[in-house]
């Protein structure tokens, strides 16, 4: 009995410890910036299986800390079956009723995918409408459509994950993605090996092509022996003007809205603002 009594005391201080320890744990989790213990990959559409939800799961937790900014991907089968109309309203309804965001400014960005609809939303919040401008946000939706329209949502979504990081990091250094500043694709040497390897196999084929054409002709010192005596008799002569310069003066155009960089806002049901644009595939 002594000794059972023993091992219930040490199991209820066991006991009273871990429960010490998740009431401390919940505020360590607040104080780090995020609102709250949440899944950020939530594929209501469920076109991912298990492996690929758990692994872009585990990329937007890491992608989130590391960045100290809440990056989020839903998915649903169709506004209809949300009772929304409207993509961007939706999800920003989702970024914030959810209380997704880093910080007191809820900095983030939130991707909502409508399988049935074939369209896709980006809503951005707190330094979210800095990293991600209008024309930022469409080079990023021209990037993941391919991968959608094909079906393979996982390969779209690791594409935003990607650039998101990509995003947030050129904010951070001073100069976002924008109109005036867009991603430049990686240049290959070997397009440029095979270029000049092109060139060179077309080149001897044209030079070879002429060079077989003039084997009937003998070369000659000058260009007298061409000239025939007499030939040459001026019947007319007069002044032909070959050109003449115009110079003309471009008018400024009127810089339009898409042209202007930077990040359009609006603002959600629930008051807050919000920036974003999203698209189809």
């Amino acid at each position: 009995m002594k000794n059972t009594a023993t091992r219930l005391r040490s199991l209820c201080a066991a006991l009273a410890a871990l429960v010490i320890l998740l009431a401390l744990a919940v505020p360590a989790f607040a104080a780090d910036g995020f609102a709250d213990l949440y899944y950020r990959m939530n594929d209501s559409a469920e076109v991912l299986t298990e492996d690929e939800d758990g692994e872009l799961e585990a990329s937007l937790e890491e992608l989130s800390v590391r960045q100290s900014f809440d990056v989020i991907i839903a998915t649903i089968d169709s506004l209809e079956s949300e009772g929304c109309t409207s993509m961007e309203e939706y999800a920003d309804d989702l970024y914030d009723y959810c209380q997704f965001g880093y910080g007191e400014n809820r900095d983030g960005v939130l991707l909502l995918v409508s399988i049935g609809d074939r369209k896709w939303h980006i809503s951005t919040c707190g330094y979210g409408i800095t990293a991600f401008t209008d024309a930022g946000i469409q080079y990023l939706g021209e990037q993941m459509t391919p991968d959608m329209a094909d079906g393979d949502y996982a390969a779209a979504f690791h594409t935003f994950i990607q650039w998101t990081d990509a995003y947030v990091t050129a904010a951070r250094e001073g100069h976002p993605y924008d109109v005036d500043n867009m991603p430049k694709e990686p240049f290959s040497i070997v397009y440029l090996g095979v270029a000049l390897v092109i060139g060179l196999i077309t080149a001897l084929i044209v030079t070879g092509v002429m060079k077989s054409r003039l084997k009937s002709v003998a070369p000659q010192r000058d260009a007298t022996s061409y000239v025939r005596q007499g030939s040459m008799k001026l019947t007319n002569q007069r002044d032909l003007y070959l050109y003449r310069e115009v110079h003309r003066t471009e008018r400024p155009k009127e810089s339009s809205s898409s042209d202007s960089g930077g990040s359009s806002t609006h603002t959600s049901s629930s008051g807050s603002t919000h920036g974003g644009g999203g698209g189809s595939f």
